[in-house]
C-alpha cells in the first residue's frame, strides 16, 4: 500500500513484529501480526502499540487509522499465555497475582493510549473478535466489519472480570441488557446482530472488506486534519467517562485472583489450554 513504518525499534519491513504498519495517503494500516496465535494481543503487541502506533497521531501526516487482524481472525483477546505461565518441568507455573494485575494494567494503558489518539480510528473486523479485542474494536470511531465477523467476551469462561473498560464501553453501543447477556453467558453475536445493535458502522461481504473500508478510511483522509482532530477530541469527551470507569477495573481483577473458585476457573482452564498441570508458586 505505501511505505513501511520505521521506528527505532524496526528496520521497516518489521517481519518478525506483533504489529506490522503501512502508511499511504494519509492512511496507516495497522495490522496485529500474530495470526497462528488468531493475533491475541500480548506483551509484545501493545509495547509497539504504545511505541509505533500512537506516535503516528502527531504532526497531522495521519488522520485516518485502520486496525485489521492477519489470518483467519481480527483478534482473540488477550494473550491466555501472558497469564497463565511459563511451562516448567512438565508443569504450568502459574504466574502470581500481582503479575497478572500488572499484565492487565500494561494492555489497559496501551489501548487507553490507542483510544485517545486525535485521528480516526477504524476497526476492520473479520472472523473472530474477542474479549480484549472486542474492547480494542470498541475503542474505533468506526467499526467496519465481514458478515463473518464473531464477537465475544468469554472472560468469565477464564476465572476473570471483563475488565479495560470493556463493560462500560460496550454497553455505550449495545445497551445495559445486551451486553449483560453477552458477558454473563460467553455466547456469540454475529455480524447482523452486532450491526442491529449499533455496535458496526456496516457489514459487508467478506471479498469487499478491505476496499469498504480503504473508501471510509480514504473520506476520512481527505478532510482538514483540524476538523477530523477537533471532531474526534469532541467525541473522546463525550465518552470520557466511561473510559474513566476503566481504573476500576484492577481492583475486580485482583479480587478474582485472590477468589479461590476464580482461580480454579483459571487454572482449569490453563490446564485445558496447554494440556499440562498447572503449579501455583
Amino acid at each position: 500500500m505505501g511505505r513501511r513504518c520505521r521506528s527505532d525499534h524496526c528496520d521497516g519491513g518489521c517481519p518478525m513484529s506483533a504489529l506490522d504498519i503501512e502508511i499511504a495517503d494519509r492512511i496507516a494500516l495497522v495490522t496485529l501480526n500474530r495470526p497462528d496465535a488468531l493475533n491475541a494481543i500480548n506483551h509484545e503487541m501493545t509495547t509497539e502499540l504504545v511505541e509505533r502506533v500512537v506516535p503516528l497521531g502527531e504532526g497531522g501526516d495521519v488522520r485516518a487509522v485502520v486496525v485489521r487482524g492477519a489470518g483467519r481472525a481480527f483478534c482473540a483477546g488477550a494473550d491466555v499465555g501472558d497469564a497463565s505461565g511459563v511451562v516448567a518441568d512438565g508443569a504450568v507455573e502459574a504466574v502470581s497475582a500481582a503479575e497478572q494485575v500488572a499484565g492487565h494494567a500494561r494492555t489497559q494503558r496501551a489501548l487507553e493510549a490507542f483510544a485517545t489518539m486525535p485521528v480516526v480510528k477504524v476497526a476492520q473486523v473479520h472472523g473472530h473478535c474477542v474479549g480484549a479485542g472486542f474492547v480494542l474494536a470498541a475503542m474505533c470511531e468506526l467499526r467496519i466489519v465481514s458478515e463473518d465477523a464473531r464477537f465475544s467476551i468469554p472472560e468469565l469462561d477464564f476465572g476473570i472480570p471483563f475488565s479495560m473498560g470493556g463493560l462500560p464501553l460496550v454497553a455505550r453501543y449495545l445497551g445495559m441488557t445486551r451486553t449483560a447477556d453477552l458477558v454473563l453467558t460467553g455466547r456469540r453475536m454475529g455480524a447482523k446482530e452486532a450491526r442491529e445493535g449499533g455496535f458496526v458502522t456496516s457489514v459487508v461481504p467478506r471479498e469487499e472488506l478491505a476496499a469498504a473500508v480503504l473508501e471510509v478510511a480514504g473520506k476520512v483522509a481527505a478532510r482538514p486534519a483540524f476538523l477530523v482532530r477537533e471532531t474526534v477530541a469532541r467525541l473522546e469527551e463525550a465518552g470520557r467517562e466511561l473510559l474513566d470507569g476503566q481504573r476500576s477495573d484492577l481492583s475486580s481483577l485482583v479480587l478474582a485472583t485472590l477468589d479461590t473458585e476464580s482461580r480454579a476457573v483459571m487454572d482449569e482452564y490453563a490446564q485445558r489450554l496447554l494440556k499440562l498441570p498447572v503449579k501455583r508458586r
